[in-house]
């Protein structure tokens, strides 16, 4: 404990230096995530404030949160926001000796009074019941250092000292964008909705913005939209979830990747400005997983299956209130260790939430492999123009994390199925000298593709065979245990040809744990299941690239 406190606190030392802007901050070609965040060091304190239940209670909880983003960067993360889930602030206590304060939990006026010293003093106003005002307050609060304040709280920030920096009742994230976009950071943007009507996550993720002096858009219009994302650096992040422009996830997550953005699904996200303090801290930090990496035995008269757990690209998944982590139904799982077992592990968390991978890797079996998802963030390879950038981040990241197979997911269905030719895309990856091989899953339909079996660099990109979820909406779903089972006992026993081979996508959302755990009861006993990485390396010792193209 005391050297790992001891090792924290000089790394710290060693702060991030801030520069004039964001853009000033590059380092190796790209900005970090954390941008200019302050490091946290042994033996901080951070203060805590229990949020309130009901959508009433959110102006307080987007004023707190601004203040908490802002103080992150300008001195160092002050505030933990409380939302019922102690799990991440007991590991930074236990191994990294934080220490977390709930003297103010319920008294926000104080907390404003405390915290008043590393803001400018002043407050940004807003209207809750003016839906763009909350965007253009969210920005405005990061570049003016003030904390954003509804106008039903204005009395309680003037009489703790605050003045008034500007009103922004009446104005949306556009004027934001038109009259202050060189003061914006240009590595990120958040797009996150203000309407309740559209979704309750409204309130979250209000910190991010002014931690990363970035701007806070929800705009319906696809033209200015698109100019806005051509505005940022390519192979930068959106944070939030969705596209004002449209309801569909596939066509939001292309128009970023048109852009060459990369999606970092957040908008339940909480606190993630103490997340990523954690990143200057851990900078130089890197991470190995627990499995044994031991060539693959030779087995014959066997069927190979892997299964590994659906959307871990979104970092709510591990690191947001409720994470997998913490869920019974995943890693905290009675049988978690029983079996060999696959989880996402999202690259960018190597800056975004260092502390989070360690806590993963730290508690990880034997059979628990991680696999890189997604790339940098969710994107589609085959829309987007950054990908020689994005893929030398992602080497790096990777190789902090101790990822060397790959999860994509690209939306080529209706207009074109997966080919050959799909080696224009895939080389990015393979390509890199970690990787030694990759999966893949198509939007929506995440098994299309029976489990076919392309080869690229000499190195297997596997498709799903199976989609185990609740909702049967094409046939490669299977919806029981017992129904996958028998559809993989029925497969061929040889590892020597492709359709030896099973990757099993488990839809997050619908099945766990459990789930897992009873079909592998069922399988038949020449069925061998075995964890990611393993499984690409059996493809590697078993099959030819050649007999995998021939693969039906």
């Amino acid at each position: 404990m005391k050297w790992l406190a001891l090792l924290l606190t000089l790394i710290a030392c060693t702060c991030f230096a801030a520069g004039n802007g964001v853009r000033a901050a590059e380092q190796d070609g790209y900005a970090p995530l954390y941008g200019e965040i302050k490091p946290l060091s042994a033996g901080d304190t951070i203060y805590v404030w229990t949020k309130q239940r009901g959508r009433s209670a959110d102006n307080r909880f987007i004023a707190v949160q601004t203040l908490q983003g802002i103080t992150a960067r300008t001195d160092r993360p002050w505030l933990w926001i409380d939302v019922g889930d102690n799990t991440f602030t007991d590991y930074l206590t236990k191994r990294y000796d934080i220490r977390f304060d709930r003297r103010y939990a319920k008294d926000f006026d104080s907390l404003l009074s405390k915290l008043k010293p590393f803001t400018s003093g002043r407050y940004v106003l807003y209207d809750m019941q003016d839906r763009p005002s909350i965007s253009a307050a969210t920005t405005m609060a990061g570049l003016l250092d003030a904390v954003a304040i509804d106008v039903e709280l204005e009395d309680i920030a003037q009489a703790k000292g605050y003045q008034q920096a500007i009103d922004v009742r009446g104005k949306d994230c556009r004027w934001v964008y038109d009259n202050y976009r060189d003061q914006l950071n240009d590595h990120a943007i958040i797009v996150h909705t203000n309407s309740y009507r559209e979704h309750p996550s409204v309130g979250y993720l209000r910190d991010w913005g002014p931690a990363l002096k970035a701007l806070d858009w929800w705009y319906d219009d696809e033209k200015l939209s698109s100019e806005v994302y051509s505005s940022i650096t390519p192979c930068s992040p959106v944070y939030g979830w969705q596209d004002p422009t449209t309801s569909d996830e596939g066509l939001t997550v292309k128009l970023h990747s048109q852009e060459g953005l990369y999606q970092v699904p957040s908008d339940w996200m909480v606190n993630l400005s103490v997340h990523a303090a954690m990143g200057p801290a851990m900078k130089d930090r890197t991470f190995k997983q627990k499995v044994e990496r031991n060539p693959p035995e030779k087995e014959n008269d066997v069927h190979y299956v892997t299964f590994i757990m659906s959307d871990m690209d979104n970092i709510l998944t591990e690191i947001g209130t409720n994470s997998f982590y913490s869920n019974r139904s995943f890693y905290a799982n009675q049988h978690r260790g029983e079996f060999p077992m696959t989880w996402g592990m999202a690259p960018s968390l190597v800056e975004l939430s260092p502390a989070a991978v360690d806590m993963w890797y730290n508690a990880a079996t034997a059979n628990d492999a991680f696999v890189a998802y997604c790339g940098l963030g969710y994107f589609y390879p085959s829309e987007s123009p950054a990908m020689s950038k994005h893929v030398d981040q992602l080497s790096g990241f990777m190789k902090r994390a101790d990822l060397r197979t790959l999860l994509l997911i690209d939306r080529l269905m209706p207009d074109q199925d997966l080919a050959q030719d799909y080696s224009k895309h895939a080389k990015w990856f393979t390509n890199m000298d970690q990787v030694r091989g990759l999966f893949y899953l198509e939007y929506v339909r995440y098994a299309p593709h029976d489990g076919k079996i392309f080869w690229f660099d000499g190195k297997p990109m596997v498709t799903a065979r199976f989609d185990f979820r609740d909702e049967a909406f094409y046939s490669a779903v299977r919806r029981t245990p017992q129904s996958l089972a028998d559809s993989i006992n029925d497969l061929p026993k040889d590892p020597s040809r492709p359709d030896g081979y099973t990757f099993v996508t488990v839809h997050a959302w619908s099945k766990g744990m459990d789930d897992i755990y009873e079909t592998i009861e069922l399988l038949d006993d020449d069925v061998k299941v075995v964890q990611g990485e393993d499984f690409i390396e059996l493809i590697h010792s078993n099959l030819k690239p050649e007999s995998a193209r021939k693969a039906k």
